[in-house]
């Protein structure tokens, strides 16, 4: 049989090492992230996950963006804080692919931001997948 995993699963540049490119995760079931380490990371590389309802001007535009907070789960933290991060540790070998998600849809508009470290040494793709019928 074959298979083609791109009808399923839309992979999207949600960050290429300057630049955050926000994207909308109404029209999907789940979304994650697929962060690859493109360089040396010295410094911890460190993302802030931020979301956004549409623009009150286009709804096809994101609007304000604001932190998407901490969500306790059973591998998380007991007391979440304001802004939920991924970080890449100092050392992650290049060549190296990580996954990450949040397990909310806070909004309508999902962008991930440089916070700190070397975060220009990291590309992020997100995966949308499945389309809500």
């Amino acid at each position: 049989m074959n298979t083609n995993v791109g009808i399923q699963n839309e992979g999207v540049i949600a960050w290429d090492g300057l630049a955050s490119f926000p994207r909308d995760i109404r029209k999907h079931a789940r979304f994650g992230f697929s962060f690859e380490v493109t360089d040396v990371i010295a410094v911890d590389a460190v993302f802030n996950i931020q979301s956004a309802p549409p623009s009150d001007e286009d709804d096809c535009v994101a609007g304000d963006f604001v932190p998407v907070a901490e969500v306790p789960t059973c591998a998380g933290p007991a007391e979440p804080a304001a802004q939920a991060t991924i970080t890449i540790p100092a050392g992650t070998p290049v060549g190296t692919i990580c996954a990450g998600t949040i397990p909310c849809r806070p909004d309508a508009f999902i962008q991930i931001a440089s916070a700190s470290g070397d975060t220009d040494n990291v590309s992020i793709v997100m995966i949308r997948q499945g389309p809500v019928l």
